[in-house]
This record gives structure tokens, sequence and C-alpha cells, in this order.
């Protein structure tokens, strides 16, 4: 099976060991056009994510990368590519949108968004010939309201359409991955077809079998943030406890960071300072997992077994 990527397709066979959710750049455009470098420097952001990503690929082995920027998150696939291109990595791109209430799409149609959505998965993003290989949708703080089920309603008739799978930024302690579900399901887009991202972010693992129950797959995939949300011992002891209950495979292991999160200040500074690089889950966290019990093999399976099975739909 085909997957698009920032450089054109490859098989399913050629994914080797996948990060499902990383970012090279998080930096509005909106900044951008007004500020320009003193707010975002192209060269130095790219340079900045070949290093990272280069000392990935060499220290672990890594082969693909999931891009999770969506549209309204700074989605740059210029940049994207360019990274691909020298770091020989594969990067897939994603279509989609962010929580955040957009005025532009506020009070446009559901069907006109899926439209809008549908056109760059079918025929390229912005004229630059690159296709999304996966949708991205959000759900956060205060919830599933109006805007956001219309959002998400748009991305799952894209997703059931084309037959890209989506990866889904959910926040665990609201517990309503059960309602994204459903509203996806109503757009024909199959539990298997979906990833209820951050579910690393909570060690309640009814909640967690709850969602594995219904057939999704779940990203322990905010590696990247254990300095200041969940612990790294608390994440792992959850993944554990899951493999030994037999979920080892509907999950993915990911750090969801970027080179460049321009978030702010305070932020970004913690980011600098607390957030490890993309090395931090085969050289911290796969050792701590072996003391957990999860073997090299298991660890493995979900970095390479899961994503293929995944995108194939298996």
């Amino acid at each position: 099976m085909k997957i698009n990527t920032a450089t054109g397709p490859i098989d399913t066979a050629s994914l080797g060991a996948t990060f499902m959710h990383e970012h090279v750049s998080c930096a509005d455009w909106s900044l951008r056009a007004a500020f320009g470098e003193t707010f975002f420097s192209a060269q130095k952001v790219a340079d900045k994510a070949v290093a990272m990503y280069t000392a990935m690929r060499e220290t672990c082995g890594v082969a693909t990368v999931v891009d999770g920027t969506p549209i309204n998150l700074g989605r740059d696939v210029a940049l994207i590519k360019q990274v691909a291109e020298r770091t020989g990595l594969n990067f897939v791109v994603s279509s989609g949108f962010y929580y955040q209430m957009e005025p532009s799409l506020m009070a446009r149609p559901q069907a006109d968004i899926a439209g809008m959505l549908l056109n760059e998965c079918e025929h390229g993003i912005n004229g630059t010939g690159i296709l999304p290989g996966i949708m991205k949708a959000a759900v956060d703080q205060p919830g599933l309201t109006p805007y956001l089920q219309k959002i998400l309603g748009a991305v799952g008739t894209v997703a059931a359409q084309t037959g890209l799978p989506i990866f889904c930024h959910h926040n665990p302690s609201l517990h309503d991955g059960g309602d994204i579900l459903d509203i996806f399901e109503s757009q024909g887009v199959a539990p298997g077809k979906v990833i209820m991202g951050h579910s690393g972010d909570t060690d309640d693992l009814d909640y967690l079998q709850g969602l594995l129950r219904r057939g999704c797959y779940i990203g322990m995939d905010r590696f990247g943030y254990c300095a200041i949300t969940l612990s790294l011992e608390k994440r792992v002891a959850t993944i554990a406890e899951l493999c030994q209950l037999g979920w080892a495979d509907k999950m993915f292991l990911s750090h969801d960071l970027a080179a460049f999160l321009g978030m702010g200040a305070g932020f970004d500074d913690a980011a600098a300072n607390l957030m490890p690089d993309y090395t931090f889950i085969h050289t911290k966290v796969l050792p701590a997992l072996e003391a957990a019990g999860v073997s090299q093999e298991l660890f493995d399976h979900m970095m390479t077994a899961n994503p293929a099975r995944f995108f194939e739909g298996r």
C-alpha cells in the first residue's frame, strides 16, 4: 500500500521505525507575515530540525516521521520537504485543523470545510503537489463545542472519502474520546482508522481500555513533555501495564516535539530547558520500559509493525 510523504509516495514496507506524532515547526503564519525573522527564521529552524532529526536517524534508526502540524498551527510543507530531503527521512504531512476557533471557519458550513480539505488531499497542498498522508483533528478545553463538532465532522468526511487515517489530539482528562469516535464513525470512519492522541497524558487504565475496546489506536506520544506533564515513570508504568493486558498492538510512541514551537517566551524557554530531543525514547524510555518488563521485541513492534498496520487499515 502507498502512503503520501513530503517527497512522494512510499510503500508501507518502507516505513520502518516510525514516530507517529512529531513536528518540524509550529509557527503561526500571521505572526510570520507580520514580524518576519524577528519571530521566525525559516533557515535557522530548518538547520536546527535537520540536526535534530539527523541525530535521531543515526542514533535510533528511525526512518519515518508523521508531522502532526495541521493547517492552522503553522503547517509549512516546503520546510518539511526541505528537512526530509536533507535528512533522508520520510515525512508524512497532515491535513485538517487544530482546536482553536477560526473566524474564517466559524460560519462556513461543514460541507464547505470538507470541500477545502478534500481539494488538497486530492490535488496537493497549495500548488506544491505534496499530498497529505493523514488527517489531523483536535479537541481540548472547553471540550466538544458545536464549532469543533463541525470541524471533526468535516475531517471525518474527508477521511472516509479518501481512506486517509486520522490523528486526533485530545485531552484525556475530559474523558471525551468516546464522543470524538462517535463523530468520526457518524461520517463513516472506523475506529481502527483513528489514533486518539496524547492518551499517554493519563494513567487512567479504565479510560484507556475503554478507548481500546472501541477499536482505535492510542498515542503514547508526549514523551517530550514528561518534565511538565505526567512523569516518565507514570507513562512507562501505564504502557507496561497495557502491554501486559494485551494492548501492545494498539499503541504508538512519540515525543510531540518541534524544532520551533513559537508558543510564547515562557513556554518556549521551558521547552528548551526541560524537553528532550528526538533520541529520548530510544535512549531513556526504552531502558525504562525494559526495566518495567516490556521487551525490546514489543518496543520494536510498537515502533515498526503498528504504524504499517495502521496505515494499511489492518
